[in-house]
C-alpha cells in the first residue's frame, strides 16, 4: 500500500480535527472546507480505482491472445482470463486496486468523523457552559 499517502492523510486529519479550548471556534469555522476537502479526496480515489479497474481489464484482454498462442491446450476465454490474472503486470494493477480500496475505506471513515465533529464541538461547548455555572 502507498503508506506515504495514508500517513499523509492521517497526519492531516489529526491536525485539522485537533480540538482544544483555544481552537474550537477556528475548527468549527473551517469544518465545511475540511469536509469538502476529504469528500473530494474520496471521489478522487474512487476515480483512480475505476482507472485501475479499466487498466486491469485492458491488460487481461491484451494478454489473452498471447496466452492462447502459447498454450498447448485450447482454453476458454474465462480460463485464459484467470491465467492472465497471474501475470506480473496484472498482479501489479491488482495491488494498486487493493491500495485504492483501502484508501477509499479510510476516506469514508474520515468523512464520518468529519460529519460527527460538529456534534463533538457542540458537546464540548455544552460542557464548557456547565463548567462555568
Amino acid at each position: 500500500m502507498d503508506t506515504t499517502l495514508f500517513e499523509k492523510y492521517m497526519a492531516e486529519i489529526t491536525e485539522e480535527l485537533d480540538l482544544s479550548d483555544f481552537n474550537m471556534r477556528d475548527v468549527q469555522m473551517k469544518l465545511p472546507a475540511i469536509k469538502h476537502k476529504w469528500v473530494a479526496r474520496l471521489i478522487q480515489q474512487k476515480i483512480e480505482l475505476n482507472k485501475y479497474e479499466r487498466l486491469k481489464a485492458e491488460a487481461i484482454e491484451a494478454l489473452i491472445p498471447n496466452l492462447r498462442r502459447e498454450g498447448n491446450v485450447l482454453l476458454s476465454d474465462v480460463a485464459l482470463a484467470k491465467q492472465a490474472e497471474k501475470h506480473e503486470t496484472v498482479q501489479k494493477i491488482i495491488a494498486k486496486i487493493e491500495e485504492c480500496e483501502v484508501l477509499i475505506e479510510y476516506l469514508e471513515k474520515i468523512e464520518k468523523v468529519c460529519n460527527s465533529t460538529s456534534f463533538d464541538i457542540k458537546n464540548l461547548v455544552e460542557i464548557k457552559k456547565m463548567e462555568m455555572t
